[in-house]
């Protein structure tokens, strides 16, 4: 003798926690469309054969009158008394091109929500209606879960098609409820959907009309790699784009049947040495389009227990790819690394381009028009980079700018200073170098030279240990300008510049003066960089 089961209807209200994020109750119902309109669908052109319009509309200005409308003109629902009548029983279970396959989508509505209202037609069939709210859940018995009777209208906007209303939305859901985020998860959740022909994904509110698009990787500056395999007669392809230099917080994610499954770096049962170097990188992304070969679970955001083979055959399939992609992002970061450089090259060469204005010299950086070079005021508004009037600050430089009036009048400067910007005129100068050869040995000592002096080039030797050693930097290879950076540079800097200062003024031996204005230079130099500490050179400027 069998005893008959029963399985109370509160039990579909506790599944419906497991959507957490009431936008993500929203993406299942544009997913039911999705799935609505696959009859429509020509896989060979990869085309609608007629335009497919999803609209999701938001309306009301609190949660007691808040409604969201999600409509479309696809197949509509063949049999909605059946779709009640067979929660947790989906029709579409075991179709590869559908994604519904545990039939709780429908009732999603009761984890923000208290009113469900289906208006749906078939081609040449009359309008069926029906309501269900989130009391008819909350009974014990089977006995007792019972709904309305499926109504019929005369009326739809299009031939065929459905329309869902949400409203009597619960507070805290309603205030998370934000047409860019609904924008921005719909366009990750169906990534690969979006880029057929004929789709239309639109979403409305009371000021605002967005129309959501598929990503665009070929905006990015990067690599690509893409590589796909058969296992068991389905093919996985992946699409792993490296950026360089910019990171896009878009990691790369597992697609099942056009749809978003979970980021890579988030599926716990993936193990790889380089998980976190390659799969949570900042500027890898991309996708593994794994069509319909694995089921996910039921929260949809991992692969179903019952397949642990398949989901070894897939990360195998990942770890095969990942040496690749390391090349690449190695790459991405030298060429990035590059530009950042060249970047540092010109914050130094500006900086000392400023020092050399204020100890009145006739050297330049570089041939930098006037207003690119304001002297900037200082902390306290004053006019000029240093007040010299504050016996706090370098005053001891002031004493060589005196001591140079005489050199200056003999040779022309380089600067106008009749306002506190210099002028552009085309006077030898220094240049800032940060150079990736390996260091010159000094023969005298045996040791690597950290910086050199070539013509009107200071030469600094980036691979140097003690250069090495002060360089920081962000997630994604990016440099990061550290204090102790900065001040590695402003002394070998201002030690060639000032000793060229002093050879030109017809000084050749040091005294203690000498070792004061070298270290008030230092100083000097510091402060014109503070702004750069802790910047990322990539999208730093002074």
């Amino acid at each position: 003798m069998s005893i008959q089961g029963n399985i109370a209807p509160r039990i579909i209200q506790s599944i419906s926690s497991l959507y957490s994020d009431s936008n993500r109750v929203l993406l299942e119902f544009i997913d039911n469309s999705i799935d609505s309109a696959e009859q429509y669908f020509d896989i060979k052109t990869q085309k609608y054969k007629k335009p497919i319009l999803i609209n999701l509309e938001i309306s009301g200005s609190s949660h007691k009158d808040g409604e969201i409308i999600i409509s479309d003109n696809c197949e509509g629902i063949s049999n909605l008394q059946k779709i009640v009548q067979s929660f947790g029983n989906s029709r579409k279970r075991g179709h590869a091109e559908t994604n519904g396959q545990f039939g709780f989508g429908m009732c999603s509505f009761l984890a923000s929500c208290a009113e469900l209202e289906i208006v749906t037609k078939l081609e040449n069939e009359k309008v069926e209606r029906i309501a269900i709210l989130k009391d008819h859940f909350d009974v014990d018995e089977h006995k007792d879960f019972l709904f309305s009777d499926v109504e019929t209208k005369d009326s739809f906007p299009t031939d065929s098609g459905t329309i869902i209303t949400l409203n009597n939305f619960d507070r805290a859901s309603w205030k998370s409820v934000d047409i860019d985020f609904i924008k921005t998860e719909i366009e990750k959740h169906f990534e690969l959907l979006l880029k057929r022909e004929n789709l239309q994904i639109k979403l409305v509110n009371s000021s605002r009309e967005l129309i959501c698009k598929p990503f665009d990787y070929i905006q990015y500056e990067g690599g690509f790699l893409e590589k796909q395999i058969e296992i068991d007669n389905s093919q996985i392809k992946s699409c792993i784009k490296i950026t360089k230099g910019q990171d896009i917080k878009k990691r790369s994610v597992f697609i099942i049947k056009g749809r978003r499954i979970n980021e890579v770096s988030e599926i716990k049962s993936f193990q790889s040495t380089y998980k976190s170097d390659i799969w949570n990188h900042p500027n890898v992304t991309g996708y593994i389009d794994l069509g319909s070969y694995i089921e996910p679970d039921i929260s949809r955001t991992g692969f179903a227990a019952k397949q642990k083979d398949k989901e070894a055959s897939i990360f195998d399939f990942l770890i095969s790819m990942e040496s690749d992609i390391l090349d690449l992002i190695k790459e991405g970061n030298e060429e990035s690394q590059e530009k950042h450089y060249q970047n540092l090259e010109d914050i130094l060469s500006k900086a000392l381009s400023k020092l050399a204005k204020f100890d009145s010299m006739n050297y330049r950086t570089e041939y930098i028009n006037g207003n690119d070079i304001p002297l900037d005021q200082n902390k306290d508004g004053n006019n000029g980079i240093i007040d010299n009037s504050d016996s706090n600050n370098l005053n001891k430089t002031s004493d060589h700018v005196n001591e140079q009036e005489d050199h200056n009048k003999k040779n022309d400067s380089p600067f106008n200073d009749n306002d506190n910007r210099g002028s552009e005129k085309k006077k030898s100068g220094f240049n800032i170098k940060i150079s990736d050869l390996e260091p010159n040995i000094d023969a005298e000592t045996g040791k690597q030279i950290k910086s050199r002096l070539l013509g009107s080039t200071i030469e600094i030797f980036r691979k140097h240990p003690d250069f090495e050693s002060r360089l920081e930097h962000f997630r994604g290879g990016e440099l990061k300008i550290s204090q102790r950076l900065v001040t590695y540079l402003a002394g070998e800097i201002t030690v060639h510049y000032k000793d060229k200062y002093y050879m030109k003024s017809g000084q050749p031996e040091y005294n203690k003066k000498m070792f004061e204005s070298l270290v008030d230079s230092i100083y000097l130099f510091e402060e014109l960089l503070k702004k750069a500490v802790g910047k990322n050179l990539s999208s730093w400027n002074e």
